[in-house]
């Protein structure tokens, strides 16, 4: 069994700050931790990206799940890309 792989969960409104408080996490992380973030868009233009990507120090993995909606639109894609960074 493998070790338990910390994570945080961001979620809100539009407009609320989200993208702010993942650039600011990533500005701040030690530089020599591995991160991945995984935006859930919308739309495929991932502008979000963008923005969490130009914060980060070090080694970082910014990845899009388009469709919006986790449970429903963009669970095949969640899941897919969850397997991806678990198994590198």
């Amino acid at each position: 069994m493998s070790a338990p792989i910390p994570a945080w969960v961001v979620t809100g409104p539009l407009g609320c700050g989200k993208t702010t408080l993942i650039a600011g996490l990533l500005a701040a992380k030690p530089a020599h931790e591995r991160w991945a973030v995984l935006l859930n868009e919308f739309s495929d233009a991932g502008i979000d990206a963008l923005t969490v990507a130009a914060a980060a120090r070090g080694p970082y993995d910014v990845r899009l799940v388009p469709g919006g909606c986790l449970c429903c639109a963009g669970e095949a894609d969640f899941r897919r890309t969850l397997r991806e960074l678990v198994e590198g």
